[in-house]
């Protein structure tokens, strides 16, 4: 906000100090034609005196305007500062034009999708796998298979209902464990790797809209320059410049944390995946090994 503020003082100055340089001197002219002209006439005198008062009252005109101005000033950065990162993204949002409304509805299902994906991939689906297999083998030696199965349906983790299906066919060949593990497993797997992959399709396209947001900001710039008015081409082309970058900027904000969270949710995805393809082959081979002692 303050380097808002600072060219505008600048500007001021500019234009405030040369007219208040020139009354001083002109006021200076006319008190020594006044002392020169003293001793001529009194109607001399008296033009001169009013042209005093009158350089007088446009000195106290042009200090009260810049006193005014300053106040406006002070005012408006108060204003701004109050607003604080709000009023700046206000104003950010505003100015990057068409593409940002878009933009930030791909980042916010972005985000949905991201919470979702965590509560479910660190919170329901991430059981304890080695404690859950010392459980459970200590059941499967000791014989207790409905132990072992009561232990896994307390669980709502993928790989415990993977393995709960390879204990519920304990009495069947080792082709129809195997067949329901694969059939658990077909319904399970999906859950996991589910909507992941739209968050890299969803930071692909901020991108992309962001950049043809940055293309609209660049022919809206071109345009005022070839076809505007004079005054009016500097505020058009700074305008047209701001959306460019604006658009291009949050289109990168919004992209970036995506590809994080799609980095960060496919890792833990394939680490779930290779939890049950390693434990459900373990339990498999338990059985097979509990059959063959009994």
């Amino acid at each position: 906000m303050r380097g808002n503020l600072f060219p505008l003082l600048i500007a001021l100055v500019v234009l405030v100090l040369p007219g208040a340089v020139l009354a001083q001197g002109e006021e200076a002219t006319e008190v020594d034609s006044t002392t020169v002209a003293e001793g001529d006439s009194t109607a001399t005198d008296s033009t001169a005196t009013d042209s005093i008062a009158v350089e007088v009252e446009e000195e106290a005109v042009i200090a009260a305007d810049t006193t005014g101005t300053d106040e406006v000033e002070e005012e408006t950065e108060e204003e701004l500062e109050k607003g604080g990162f709000f009023s700046a993204f206000a104003k950010f949002f505003r100015e990057g034009g068409p593409a940002m409304p878009f933009i930030l509805f791909f980042f916010a299902v972005g985000l949905v999708i991201f919470i979702e994906r965590l509560i479910f991939l660190f919170g329901i689906a991430s059981a304890k796998p080695e404690a859950l297999m010392a459980k459970i083998a200590s059941l499967i030696r000791r014989g207790s298979i409905e132990g072992a199965i009561a232990a896994t349906s307390e669980e709502r983790s993928p790989l415990s209902k993977i393995i709960e299906a390879a204990l519920r066919n304990y009495k069947g060949s080792e082709r129809d464990i195997q067949n329901a593990v694969d059939e658990m497993a077909l319904a399970e797997l999906p859950r996991i790797n589910a909507r992941i992959g739209y968050l890299g399709m969803l930071a692909n396209v901020s991108t992309m809209v962001g950049l043809l947001g940055t293309i609209f900001g660049l022919i809206a710039a071109f345009a005022a320059v070839a076809a505007a008015d004079p005054e009016q081409k500097g505020v058009l082309l700074a305008n047209g410049i701001s959306m460019a970058m604006n658009t291009t900027a949050f289109g990168l904000i919004a992209a970036i944390p995506m590809l994080i969270a799609h980095s960060v949710l496919t890792a833990k995805a394939d680490g779930l995946v290779d939890d049950i393809d390693r434990y459900s082959v373990m339990v498999m081979n338990m059985l097979a090994q509990a059959r063959r002692e009994a």
